[in-house]
């Protein structure tokens, strides 16, 4: 059965070079049962430092650590009932896939008959089931780390954490088993602390995520919402790529602010929970995908660079304003193409950009 996670103003501070570095800063959150939550940001946040000491690894300078109600915050980790995969799947080379996976559960203890019925089960679930006598040195980077997800689970732990356990496969494998986790994560609905510096992989497969800075939590939200409504600029420059374009506040009103930009003027959305009064400095958050190249009005620019992408055109513009900022336009055979060099005006629907502070 899924169980709760809380964390309550968590802090982490090491000594470093006589210095002390505050790694943690007062974490606070909740993860619903059956809950996948990404901890995303730059090398350094903190992120793992967050995971390692939910799963006990490390020992919080301060706040508390509950699971389901118990704090655990000083239990040691053998009796914390959580399952860790690692980002170096920490396989025995000796073993094979059936005796690495049985691991766990012969150091527990139980009979020989009830142990392979779980290992079978799990090689099962992560799709290895005819694998189980095959050695680590024979397996793909993918099927090691399906090895090393099928470790874990045969345990049935309560809480599962992986730190960015994807980072050693190649670009295309990484997708198909982001897709694969997930569905495993949902299909047995276990509460889930995942570990990333890929935006990609955190928006596909997270339920929240947590995007952390210089130990601090930025925004926790749905990968939708963090996507389209940045509480900050370190939010919006992160999370997939953003264009920001400053400008200064004409009239706002309600939700809504006037901002004049480059060779145009908007009504956009206003962050939530931010005031803007006429006159303030304003950054604007456009998304490539809904920057549009245009020979009529719009943000006067020239092209700098054109790159084809495949399904898409990547454009890089520096706007007469001296700003630069990056375009994409989907690939239609026979559409406009523009070339480098060539002078273009740059258009977006106000609806889909929202202002922050400067």
């Amino acid at each position: 059965m899924a169980v709760t996670l809380e964390l309550l103003n968590v802090s982490k501070i090491f000594r470093k070079d006589r210095e002390l570095v505050r790694a943690v800063d007062n974490v606070s959150m909740t993860v619903a049962p059956g809950e996948m939550v990404t901890f995303l940001g730059p090398s350094g946040c903190g992120k793992t430092t967050t995971l390692r000491m939910v799963a006990g690894f490390e020992t919080p300078s301060g706040g508390t650590i509950t699971i389901d109600g118990q704090d655990v915050t000083n239990v040691p980790v053998n009796r914390r009932d959580i399952g860790f995969v690692f980002q170096n799947y920490a396989l025995f080379p000796h073993m094979s896939v059936f005796e690495n996976v049985a691991y766990g559960l012969r150091v527990k203890g139980g009979r020989e008959e009830e142990i392979r019925r779980k290992v079978r089960e799990g090689l099962d679930l992560v799709g290895l089931a005819k694998a189980e006598n095959r050695f680590p040195n024979q397996l793909s980077g993918g099927e090691q780390q399906r090895v090393a997800l099928a470790r874990v689970l045969v345990l049935q732990p309560r809480v599962l954490l992986m730190d960015e356990p994807l980072s050693n496969l190649d670009a295309k494998l990484r997708i198909h088993m982001r897709t694969e986790i997930r569905r495993i994560q949902k299909h047995l609905d276990i509460t889930c602390l995942y570990v990333t510096h890929d935006q990609g992989e955190a928006l596909t497969m997270s339920d929240r995520i947590m995007v952390m800075n210089r130990g601090k939590v930025e925004q926790i939200g749905a990968p939708l919402d963090i996507y389209s409504d940045p509480s900050s600029l370190f939010v919006a420059d992160f999370i997939g790529q953003a264009n920001i374009i400053p400008g200064k506040v004409l009239s706002a009103e309600g939700g809504a602010v006037s901002v004049s930009l480059p060779d145009i003027s908007v009504s956009v959305r206003a962050v939530k929970d931010a005031s803007f009064v006429p006159g303030d400095e304003a950054a604007v958050v456009v998304r490539p995908e809904n920057l549009l190249p245009s020979s009529g009005d719009g943000m006067k620019g020239t092209i700098l660079t054109a790159t084809f992408l495949g399904g898409r055109m990547e454009y890089e513009v520096a706007l007469e304003s001296g700003r630069t900022v990056l375009s994409f336009d989907p690939f239609l055979p026979g559409k406009r193409m523009w070339a480098e060099g060539e002078a273009v005006s740059l258009l977006f629907d106000p609806a889909v950009a929202v202002a922050l502070k400067a």
